[in-house]
């Protein structure tokens, strides 16, 4: 509503977020707008352990998923860089971003939320990386950060998504590989899903059932959008519920 007294009153909802039957997608929607599909491996993920284990409770949401989030809502991102460590004697590279969501009216921006992230070269998930070759890539990690805590905090979403800050990768840890969740899983990811049955007590018939469930005839069948739910039945004990798009 708009007076006098108020430039611009934004009322927030929270937003709607269900699983979409037998796949292991969501659907989004808010102010009873058109819905949006974030897509497994894609927009969100599981983080896991190198044993298998999931890292977090709730699937991670990465940046596309945040930027979904965000369109949903009709607001624009602004990033503003906070504060910045430059050490070139030490090659160390640090940067606190903050992500500003905000709405237009009128030529005029307003801020909906804010929230902050922070990355530096340090981190372990830059591997060999030289220091000076990852201050582009710390950088993009601290926006990416923030903006995934500003959707996060925008749509209520902490119930059904998390921010693994830690291990925060495009493709949800060692095992999405796959830029095409469509594709079959890679031969490292098989040799990794039976290795994982094998420290769940599985034997091997017990992992092709488990498999059959889902649809599958052997592991080379799995596609990597379906991957994760079935790590998460393992979790279960193989007796989970069956998310894959594949079930019957």
């Amino acid at each position: 509503m708009m007076n006098e007294l108020t430039l611009y009153s934004y009322d927030a909802v929270p937003m709607a977020v269900e699983r979409k039957p037998r796949t292991g997608d969501y659907t989004i929607s808010v102010f009873g707008g058109p819905p949006s599909t974030l897509r497994r491996g894609v927009d969100f993920g599981m983080i896991r352990r190198k044993d298998g284990s999931a890292q977090t409770k709730h699937p991670t949401l990465f940046k596309s998923g945040a930027e979904k989030v965000a369109v949903a809502y009709g607001l624009c991102q602004r990033y503003h860089l906070e504060s910045k460590v430059e050490d070139h004697s030490e090659g160390f590279f640090f940067y606190c971003v903050r992500c500003d969501l905000v709405k237009i009216v009128d030529g005029q921006e307003y801020t909906i939320t804010s929230s902050y992230g922070s990355a530096n070269t340090r981190e372990g998930r830059n591997g060999r990386q030289s220091p000076y070759d990852g201050a582009n890539s710390a950088l993009k990690m601290a926006q990416k950060r923030a903006l995934v805590s500003a959707a996060l905090s925008l749509g209520c979403m902490s119930d059904s998504f998390t921010q693994d800050i830690e291990s925060d990768t495009e493709e949800a840890g060692v095992y999405f590989n796959s830029q095409n969740p469509d594709a079959p899983i890679t031969a490292a990811q098989v040799k990794f899903f039976y290795a994982a049955a094998g420290r769940h007590g599985l034997t091997k018939a017990d992992a092709k059932a488990l498999l059959r469930r889902h649809g599958c005839a052997s592991a080379k069948d799995i596609r990597g959008k379906d991957f994760d739910a079935i790590l998460a039945d393992l979790d279960g004990g193989g007796n989970g519920e069956v998310e894959g798009n594949n079930a019957q």
